[in-house]
């Protein structure tokens, strides 16, 4: 009797992590994967992410050209952020000492919005990774200038996220074969990557072709009855995971010039709960599940709906907390505006000879 009352009172030293079974010979850790207890157990597949649509391209969603988001990768990861989608294109100067890859993550063009090197990105998932060891994230690039998979990968191998990174046996899964989160994070293989083109499994065996693994519908939508027509993929949708692009776009032209940009002034309403749980039961509908993926803008814009939304498809409890703040008040407390505003991106545009650009 005496002995159980010492156990009983041990385990209450050990802050409630520690569970003592009845027969007392072993110690079982409490484990949150992605934040809760209840995903530990769900396969990868099974599991709903919410993602920041082009995460590097960071700025005022008002007079930035090109951005997407207003807060960091960092930022976005603290806040709950699982998918981070990248864009990248040849840097200018080569692959250099800091720059291996020689990719810059930059919006269309370098010149419109540039977010950086390759290295100095990852490096920061890989920060967020090594201090949250039961977080498992995914990562879909954009490979715009068709790189080859062996330059993505020196960017993964600076920031030592290819040894954290998933390697399957083969690069093409069914939605059922992925493993459970716990699985994931016991073997500390806690990064998904999705490459659209250009994979090359033999070489790189972390870097995944999409499509025949995720399929997308359309990207570029301007309507709030949102499309879910399968639009990039290759195989059986049925047995594929789905992302569904929940982000509105506006045409504009002029001077001829068409392009596409965020609808920012209907984000409260594009990120509201109820317009993405509406675009998320509609592809449910046709799937029998829901998305393993839902792609925004300004992930911020609800003051935390996004996540209210997924947490509803996980049949996990909401848990709200303050967001981060947005970068230019994270310095100042004030925004800052750039010199560029909107008004000139059709000069720009035909600066650079696009005669017509999709907002992707």
């Amino acid at each position: 009797m005496k002995w159980q009352l010492v156990s009983f009172l041990a385990s209450i030293v050990l802050s409630g992590l520690v569970v003592l079974p009845s027969n007392g010979m072993s110690i079982k850790r409490a484990t949150k994967c992605n934040g809760y207890q209840g995903l530990c157990n769900r396969k990868y597949s099974n599991v709903t992410y919410i993602g920041a649509h082009d995460s590097y391209a960071v700025g005022n969603q008002f007079s930035d050209l090109g951005a997407n988001q207003l807060t960091n990768v960092s930022s976005q990861l603290s806040d709950g952020i699982r998918l981070l989608q990248i864009q990248g294109h040849k840097s200018n100067q080569g692959a250099t000492s800091d720059n291996p890859s020689g990719i810059s993550l930059c919006h269309t063009s370098c010149a419109i919005m540039n977010g950086g090197t390759l290295e100095s990105y990852l490096s920061d998932v890989a920060s967020f990774l090594k201090k949250n060891t039961n977080e498992v994230v995914t990562i879909i690039i954009a490979n715009v200038d068709n790189i080859g998979a062996s330059s993505w990968s020196k960017g993964f191998q600076r920031a030592g996220l290819d040894d954290m990174a998933y390697k399957p046996s083969q690069s093409k899964l069914g939605k059922d074969d992925w493993p459970t989160l716990q699985e994931m994070i016991s073997k500390d293989q806690r990064l998904v990557v999705f490459i659209d083109y250009q994979a090359d499994f033999d070489s790189v065996n972390y870097i995944l072709p999409e499509f025949t693994n995720v399929w997308e519908n359309p990207y570029d939508q301007t309507s709030s009855n949102f499309n879910c027509t399968p639009d990039r993929y290759t195989g059986n949708t049925q047995e594929m995971m789905y992302l569904i692009n929940h982000f509105l776009d506006e045409d504009k032209s002029i001077f001829n010039t068409n392009f596409k940009s965020p609808d920012v002034n209907n984000l409260n309403q594009t990120n509201s709960v109820d317009s993405i749980m509406k675009d998320a039961t509609k592809c449910a509908s046709n799937m029998n599940n829901y998305p393993t993926f839902v792609l925004v803008d300004f992930y911020t814009a609800g003051n935390g709906s996004v996540f209210q939304a997924v947490s509803e498809m996980n049949g996990v409890k909401y848990n709200a907390k303050p967001l981060s703040e947005p970068e230019s008040e994270q310095t100042n407390g004030t925004k800052e505006q750039t010199s560029l505003a909107p008004a000139f991106f059709p000069l720009l545009v035909a600066m650079l000879g696009l005669v017509m650009m999709d907002w992707i």
